[in-house]
């Protein structure tokens, strides 16, 4: 059976009209029957359910959180806590249930850390919680085998790494890890595009093992844009001068560089997705508009439109080098 991208190859090479690529979809079965659409939906409702049930329990207790007393609200999130946990052993992983109930105990094990910090105000930050979150989080996530649960867990630890480096509170247990490095806001914002980066270097390793079903490539495309975000956002401050121009943030900017073109070596020599060059191409777009507005020195007018000309030209250029590499990696892939 055809796949997406040797149907689109062999549409291209025999230039189908209509009817015939519909009449080639048809006949290789690419396109979703209803059955396959009405599972998708049931699957997608039963996710949104638990989700909704969730967040309907921690708005829940914050609506009435005088009315209710400390032991019940923690006695509440607790029981749901351990009976979802009871779920997942009586219907564990890969069944759907067993991996919807570790999702809820995760997010029910945020929201107990919330509650706690909370009630007892220990003046812990909020990048500290999203952070205990994810390292308290991880057994279950890993329980689950479920690339849902997986994404959910990237997204809580970027928060936490975000919230982090933006407001770089210099008390709590994880700045005392790094205490002493003296480190500036470009150099920090190193180690957590390194952290996404060597997620998505693990994602890569697994897709090659019996694994690959709970790391598909929308995973590995989520961890790769954090670390090209973290990465641009580096580079955006040395651009911008905010720290001084110091020796650091010049070799900040550097191993930016250098990590991104490993990236772009890796992403043409594996050729078979594109979206790490587009990834890398739009941070490339946003450093350079940057580094323009800040050396031109002319009229605000003038600079609006040199860079609106740029932003066209350099967003034409990309795609139609990301699309012609496309076209090129399908053919090579259909022969």
């Amino acid at each position: 059976m055809m796949d997406r991208n040797e149907l689109d190859a062999f549409a291209a090479q025999y230039k189908l009209g209509r009817e015939a690529v519909d009449a080639a979809l048809e006949i290789s079965r690419a396109r979703p029957t209803s059955d396959e659409l009405w599972r998708f939906a049931i699957s997608l409702l039963r996710l949104a359910g638990a989700l909704s049930i969730a967040a309907g329990i921690v708005f829940f207790v914050a609506a009435n959180w005088e009315e209710i007393d400390v032991l019940a609200r923690f006695g509440l999130v607790e029981a749901l806590l351990v009976a979802s946990a009871g779920v997942a052993l009586w219907r564990p992983p890969p069944h759907a249930l067993g991996r919807g109930a570790l999702l809820f105990a995760f997010v029910m094990a945020g929201a107990l850390l919330a509650l706690f910090g909370q009630t007892y105000q220990t003046g812990a930050n909020v990048y500290e919680l999203f952070l205990t979150w994810s390292v308290l989080g991880l057994p279950l996530v890993i329980a689950a085998q479920w690339s849902v649960s997986w994404g959910a867990w990237v997204l809580v630890l970027n928060v936490a790494l975000g919230l982090f480096c933006s407001l770089r509170p210099e008390d709590g247990w994880f700045w005392f890890l790094i205490s002493g490095t003296r480190l500036d806001a470009a150099e920090l914002l190193l180690a957590p595009m390194m952290v996404n980066l060597s997620l998505w270097g693990l994602r890569e390793y697994v897709e090659e093992t019996r694994w690959s079903a709970i790391a598909p490539p929308w995973l590995g495309r989520l961890v790769l844009a954090c670390a090209v975000g973290y990465g641009t956002w580096a580079g955006t401050i040395v651009i911008l001068g905010e720290n001084g121009n110091t020796g650091g943030d010049a070799l900040a900017l550097l191993f930016v560089i250098i990590a991104f073109v490993c990236v772009a070596t890796y992403a043409i020599r594996k050729r078979t997705d594109v979206f790490p060059l587009a990834a890398l191409a739009g941070s490339a777009i946003v450093l350079t508009t940057t580094a323009l507005a800040t050396a031109v020195e002319m009229d605000d007018e003038v600079i609006f439109f040199l860079l609106s000309i740029w932003l066209i030209a350099s967003s034409t250029v990309s795609g139609r080098l990301l699309m012609k590499l496309v076209r090129l990696w399908a053919r090579e892939a259909e022969a």
